[in-house]
């Protein structure tokens, strides 16, 4: 996902309204939505998440519908696996992003925890798809294995299993960045100042502009694609919280991920996306649409004429369609 820029807070009323949005977040969760919101959200879609598999060496296992995972149950994010596309849902009511994510995060914390058998591998099932994807605007669907330890990854290969061996640095990473995914706070101020600590230590250069918040909420919602299947329900919740309090959250309903399901957007106005089921409230997408602003400019050819198409469209989508605890390589 791209970067965007560092805004400064000044004083104590600044520290005073992140303060009342945090409490906020807590307060709606705790009291409970109103009943007419949990009526409003529409029938069973999909769960499960993936990260795309580009760095072999580094990448997370994701916690994509942790609760029905415990068992090594299927998880179907409201597709059969193959693509197919049920029925078109009832349209998404939504008040706001404080009532949408604290719902999240009260759903978030009725999960089970999930303690993953030794030796297990993650397995996602993907599409990808749009103007600027790898492999065109159609979509394209992947199948990655994971070992929850770090030491291999797997992928078809024309149509063959390739197991990948992580040695030394590779494995170290893995597990770096799990453990320290692992590792959050689960208390929504604690958190908050861990990212803002974070976001506050990144270099100007990467950054590509000052939006102190945004790139908060990129960093916030990158957690959650990327949480390590065993996160505890409860870091997770706070991470939906901490996204509830940063000012300028924006909630897109009535949206359709790469697989055409029923899905939530949250975005914070700069074309980056994150979609979740509507009913788990998981992060099962994450795309790129076309603001006008956002379109990538080269030095010596300009504008990326991909982008000389319609407000809105999407440019680039990547759904976690199935994720599944196995436990070999190659086993769906």
């Amino acid at each position: 996902m791209t970067r965007e820029r560092d805004a400064e807070m000044h004083g104590d009323a600044g520290m005073n309204a992140v303060e009342d949005r945090l409490a906020e977040a807590m307060r709606v969760t705790a009291e409970g939505l109103e009943p007419p919101l949990d009526g409003l959200v529409s029938e069973g879609v999909a769960r499960g998440r993936r990260r795309r598999l580009r760095n072999r060496a580094s990448i997370a296992a994701s916690a994509a519908a942790a609760a029905a995972v415990a068992a090594g149950a299927l998880v179907v994010v409201g597709v059969d696996g193959s693509g197919t596309v049920p029925p078109r849902q009832p349209a998404v009511q939504l008040v706001s992003a404080a009532q949408v994510l604290g719902k999240a995060a009260q759903t978030a914390e009725a999960r089970p925890a999930v303690t993953p058998r030794p030796g297990q591998w993650w397995y996602t099932k993907v599409v990808e798809a749009g103007p600027t994807a790898e492999h065109g605007p159609k979509p394209h669907y992947s199948e990655n294995w994971i070992k929850l330890d770090g030491s291999k990854d797997a992928s078809l290969l024309n149509g063959k299993l390739v197991i990948y061996h992580h040695r030394g640095a590779g494995a170290e990473n893995f597990k770096a960045e799990t453990d320290r995914l692992m590792s959050l706070p689960s208390d929504p101020a604690k958190l908050r100042a861990l990212l803002y600590e974070k976001v506050d230590a990144a270099s100007a250069g990467d950054r590509m502009s000052k939006d102190r918040d945004g790139q908060a909420f990129r960093d916030a919602a990158q957690m959650l694609w990327d949480a390590p299947v065993a996160m505890p329900p409860a870091t997770q919740a706070a991470l939906y919280r901490v996204l509830a309090a940063i000012p300028g959250v924006q909630v897109q309903r009535n949206v359709k991920d790469g697989a055409g399901r029923p899905a939530i957007a949250l975005s914070r106005g700069f074309g980056e996306q994150f979609l979740l089921d509507p009913v788990t409230y998981q992060m099962v997408a994450q795309r790129t649409v076309n603001t006008g602003h956002n379109a990538p400019i080269s030095r010596t050819k300009g504008k990326d004429p991909r982008y000389n198409v319609p407000l809105g469209t999407v440019m680039y989508s990547l759904t976690r369609v199935v994720t599944k605890l196995v436990d070999k390589a190659g086993q769906r």
